[in-house]
């Protein structure tokens, strides 16, 4: 989540946006969870596994990258570190748009 909210605040708006979405089985958790972080990135709660079931989400955690019509070009299981220099690469071939290590 650290590389997510570092990942949102300094690309986020501009040129893509980050969003979360928790299937915590416990939404109050998940939502304390945010606080304690300072997750200031838009975060929902799929607690009826719409979008898990979906998306085919069937390891967590999983990273989709979407385009503007809704297409999903990237789909990556597992943690990462979302504003590495290797990540920032992978986003930007995504989107087709330069960034900045």
């Amino acid at each position: 989540m650290g590389s997510l909210q570092r990942l949102s605040r300094r690309y986020g708006g501009k040129q893509f946006d980050v969003i979360g979405i928790s299937t915590d089985d416990y939404p109050d958790r998940a939502a304390a969870f945010l606080r304690q972080s300072g997750t200031t990135f838009s975060n929902f709660i799929d607690s009826r596994l719409v979008l898990e079931n979906m998306l085919g989400a069937d390891r967590l955690p999983l990273t989709l990258l979407v385009d503007a019509q809704g297409r999903v070009i990237g789909k990556f299981y597992g943690a990462k570190q979302w504003d590495s220099p290797e990540a920032l690469e992978i986003t930007g071939k995504a989107f087709h748009i330069r960034m900045q290590p």
